[in-house]
């Protein structure tokens, strides 16, 4: 018995890349509802005691193929001003980041200010923003709020 042309037998049924042929396995065109598991988060907290009492601390991180983990811890310190730029008319304080890469072990001190209103952080030195938007699940399925990532205009 002849099967001809027939390709029923050319790969078992299974497409090695069919995840991947119409984009990532995570949105694809062929119903594929499932996100892409989130890569970064920021949890902002207020100060509850000390000379800081009330203001806000910001821990964030990143992960990512090229540099890995990445955390950040943004605070006030003992000099932070509040002021307004004159350009725009938005209130901002001074604060420090400190950012860790756990790939090299190295960490970096950076100034920088957070946006009073909006609550975002500019770290043009490193070309990164954090802010509380966004949210999503991580490939473990913990649930995160915030954004620590490339910063773009």
């Amino acid at each position: 018995m002849s099967y001809g042309n027939n390709n029923y037998n050319r790969n078992n049924g299974y497409n090695r890349n069919s995840n991947y042929r119409n984009g990532n396995a995570y949105g694809n065109r062929n119903g594929g509802n499932r996100q892409a598991p989130k890569r970064s988060g920021a949890k902002y907290s207020i100060i509850r005691q000390g000379k800081f009492e009330g203001q806000t601390i910001i821990n964030a991180w990143n992960k990512s193929r090229g540099k890995g983990l990445i955390t950040a811890k943004v605070a006030p310190y003992g000099d932070s001003k509040e002021y307004t730029a004159p350009s725009s008319g938005k209130t901002y304080i001074t604060m420090i980041a400190e950012i860790t890469y756990h790939n090299s072990g190295h960490t970096r001190i950076i100034p920088c200010s957070m946006n009073k209103a909006t609550k975002s952080v500019v770290l043009s030195d490193i070309g990164m923003v954090i802010t509380q938007n966004g949210s999503g699940l991580t490939s473990s399925g913990k649930k995160v709020s915030g954004y620590f990532g490339k910063f773009s205009r």
